[in-house]
């Protein structure tokens, strides 16, 4: 607060006066910037966007003098004016300056660095507005920019810019019900994930939006063949706990397209990581439970310290429920596949530990335990 102060202070000296009677030729500007990152960091957006507002005026005043000067710093105010707005959710006002960011970018230099960005931030504006269409050519116009980029240097391979704009395409063509064609898509962002040895995750997470689209376009086959022959292709490679989730909706997608076995060894990776997560997870919570030191922070008042407390405890709670909820849909699942091979000893032991683990969510509907309704 005494930063912004001190900083609207300089800003109030130099209002109305020429630039050269500014300390340096880029005093007021700079002192605006620094101002609206103060007002973003205290979570005053809306005003940081005046802030933001008045130096993007004064680099325009600046660069209308001095043609192309300047165009690098207009491209990171209006960046940062934008972020200001997204986040007091303005999203008409972010989609002008947007706007204006692209218009920016045609003139080449410096400006040129954010077009991308920005054309990406245009779509998601437009899908936040509802504007689904109008998000689906503006995917497809970053598509059509990057693989331009590409011919330019005589290049048709697909590289990491160009495939997350074309999983944002896929995405924007899935919204509008083209689905077929959202999938068609998503091979070719698949097939390039999966050569990224480093990049397991994000290739398992492609192949499992890729199934699931195959399955709503009524090709299912083609979905278990996907799903199959990525599970092969990473089981050498180190398993990430973050892939839980995947492996786990492949057991069910696996399942549900009658290929048990294949269902059988995602479902085992999946409460393998799981359990791991779980276990991870509630050494955590005894170890916050155990620490004494909460209190020692004597900058801070003993109410705010035990409120702040209580916080952390229920916030580490919600994560072990979480936890063991998932291991337990997981163990489900994992019942599931072994019952439709015929190995019922196995299932009825994983339904047990399902059962067992977490007693809250394996109550009847609306069934709380006395003891258990003030947390609740």
């Amino acid at each position: 607060m005494r930063w912004a102060e001190d900083e609207l202070e300089k800003i109030e000296r130099m209002r109305g006066r020429p630039a050269d009677a500014w300390p340096t030729a880029t005093a007021l500007p700079e002192s605006l910037d620094h101002l609206a990152e103060l007002l973003t960091e205290l979570g005053w957006d809306d005003l940081a966007s005046l802030a933001r507002r008045e130096e993007l005026s004064v680099y325009q005043e600046l660069d209308a003098g001095r043609p192309g000067v300047f165009s690098g710093k207009i491209a990171h105010v209006l960046a940062a004016l934008r972020g200001n707005l997204v986040d007091v959710e303005r999203y008409e006002e972010a989609l002008d300056v947007v706007d204006e960011q692209l218009r920016l970018s045609g003139r080449g230099g410096s400006a040129r660095v954010p077009a991308g960005e920005a054309q990406n931030w245009r779509t998601v504006l437009l899908a936040r507005l509802g504007r689904h269409d109008e998000a689906l050519e503006s995917a497809a116009a970053a598509v059509d920019a990057i693989r331009g980029r590409h011919e330019r240097h005589g290049d048709a391979s697909v590289d990491v810019e160009l495939s997350h704009a074309l999983a944002v395409y896929a995405d924007r063509l899935d919204v509008v019900g083209r689905v077929a064609e959202a999938a068609e898509v998503t091979i070719e962002v698949a097939a390039y994930w999966r050569e990224q040895s480093d990049s397991t995750v994000k290739f398992l997470a492609t192949v499992d939006r890729l199934s699931e689209r195959l399955v709503r376009s009524g090709r299912s086959e083609e979905a278990g063949v996907y799903v199959t022959e990525a599970m092969r292709k990473v089981r050498r490679r180190k398993s990430h706990h973050e892939s839980a989730g995947t492996w786990h909706r492949f057991g069910v997608r696996l399942l549900s397209l009658d290929l048990p076995k294949d269902a059988l060894a995602a479902a085992e990776k999946a409460v393998k990581l799981y359990r791991d997560l779980a276990q991870w997870t509630q050494e955590g919570h005894r170890r916050m439970e155990a620490a004494d030191d909460w209190d020692d922070d004597h900058r801070y008042a003993e109410w705010y310290l035990l409120e702040r407390r209580r916080e952390e405890e229920e916030s580490s709670r919600a994560n072990v429920r979480r936890a063991e909820q998932n291991l337990r849909d997981g163990l489900l699942t994992l019942s599931a596949c072994l019952r439709r091979l015929g190995r019922v000893d196995e299932a009825t032991a994983a339904d047990a530990e399902a059962a067992a683990l977490s007693p809250r969510t394996a109550r009847p509907s609306g069934q709380v335990p006395p003891e258990q309704a003030p947390d609740e």
